[in-house]
């Protein structure tokens, strides 16, 4: 299959395998998560509880259904049948083998209280983003150490770039060749998500046309460079924090909280960049490419840090009148610009946001990301350098 690539995410699942009876493997739905175990982990056994068949006997008789299953073996969508989770711990309580079960959801585990309960202290969790650059074409992953970019040069020309920003990372669509096949696939997928996945997350009173009029609405704050907080919407401002938070559960979409030092609201940002293109259904000008820049970096930022066991907290910088600076990495602001004008001519306009992130944030450093080919080092005593968008691909 031409979208079948190795992904970081097997060796954290081999590791975690090694320690944990259960592994769950968490991540959107069609991002490759069954793949994988069976493709990389070998694993053969597999029953999804897409099937009304197996979620019925699953709901119904646990430990019945549990006890037809071959070991080890991955249960698919496995939140959809919560029942299991409490059987699931009494056979791991009573026999605790390694690499037992594995657990696939696109949604989270965690919100759900009887499967934290159940599952506390006895499963290792993997997250699963969109494929980075470098598992779109093979390449090794690259160590993060935002404080000390020397040395590195970019794999990518900024046109790759730029052309993985608009396929995004998801395993089917990043192959398709052109804008058209992406919108058609990005349909269904959302359609799915929207009536199936979210309506049975959110529950009673779900209204599908407010969901699908917020990413609507989402796709054309995008399209304007902005980040989507909730003043954004004219819409009961209750109601769409829920909708939002919900998506987030689904893996829909993904929040970034504002510094503590800040004075920004939270945002969210889709859960690929390819979506966002989906939805952003517009011309690629400059407000549109910063969207996509910044929903492929995120993406980059995230999934190198989850597989390389490592946390990168969410975080952007908003202060009471600048611009925002779009990520506060081990402490140190980094602010994407649209365009080598942007990086270069404008350069001292834009340094006025990380300049004033740096100053509340007591960092010496602080990076512009922009369509560059190579690196400009701050001074070493401290300042501000320049950094290419896919200096971490």
């Amino acid at each position: 299959m031409p979208h079948l690539r190795v992904r970081f995410a097997t060796q954290q699942l081999e590791k975690q395998s090694k320690l944990w009876p259960v592994v769950g493997l968490l991540g959107p739905r069609q991002s490759g998560k069954t793949t994988l175990i069976q493709t990389f982990l070998g694993v053969d056994s597999i029953v999804s509880l897409d099937s009304l068949q197996y979620r019925t006997e699953a709901t119904q008789s646990p430990s019945a259904f549990l006890s037809k299953l071959d070991f080890p073996v991955v249960v698919d969508e496995a939140q959809k049948a919560p029942e299991i989770f409490d059987e699931i711990k009494l056979r791991v309580d009573q026999k605790r083998i390694p690499g037992r079960y594995f657990l696939t959801g696109s949604s989270s585990f965690s919100a759900k209280i009887g499967i934290r309960e159940s599952l506390t202290g006895r499963i290792g969790l993997v997250r699963l983003y969109p494929m980075t650059l470098a598992e779109l074409h093979q390449k090794p992953v690259r160590s993060l150490d935002f404080s000390n970019p020397v040395g590195l040069t970019p794999r990518f020309s900024i046109d790759e770039v730029i052309r993985s920003t608009q396929a995004g990372g998801m395993p089917v669509p990043a192959f398709f060749r052109d804008q058209e096949q992406r919108d058609s696939y990005w349909t269904s997928w959302l359609d799915t998500s929207l009536m199936r996945d979210l309506a049975r997350y959110y529950g009673r009173g779900y209204d599908p046309d407010f969901a699908y009029d917020l990413c609507i609405r989402i796709g054309k704050i995008l399209a304007e460079g902005e980040l989507p907080t909730l003043r954004h919407f004219k819409k009961p401002a209750a109601k769409t924090r829920k909708y939002l938070s919900t998506m987030e559960e689904i893996f829909l979409l993904t929040r970034i909280n504002c510094h503590s030092e800040g004075t920004g609201k939270e945002v969210w940002l889709l859960m690929d960049s390819g979506l966002a293109s989906h939805l952003m259904q517009s011309s690629l000008g400059e407000g549109a490419t910063q969207s996509l820049i910044r929903h492929f970096l995120w993406n980059e930022w995230l999934s190198s840090s989850s597989f390389q066991g490592k946390r990168a907290e969410r975080i952007y910088f908003k202060s009471a009148h600048g611009n925002p600076v779009d990520a506060i990495l081990n402490g140190i602001p980094f602010k994407i610009v649209p365009s080598v004008h942007a990086a270069t001519r404008q350069l001292k306009y834009e340094e006025r946001a990380v300049l004033g992130a740096m100053k509340k944030l007591g960092s010496k450093f602080g990076y512009i990301l922009g369509p560059v080919d190579s690196i400009t080092l701050p001074p070493k005593k401290g300042g501000i350098g320049v950094l290419p968008w896919g200096i971490w691909s």
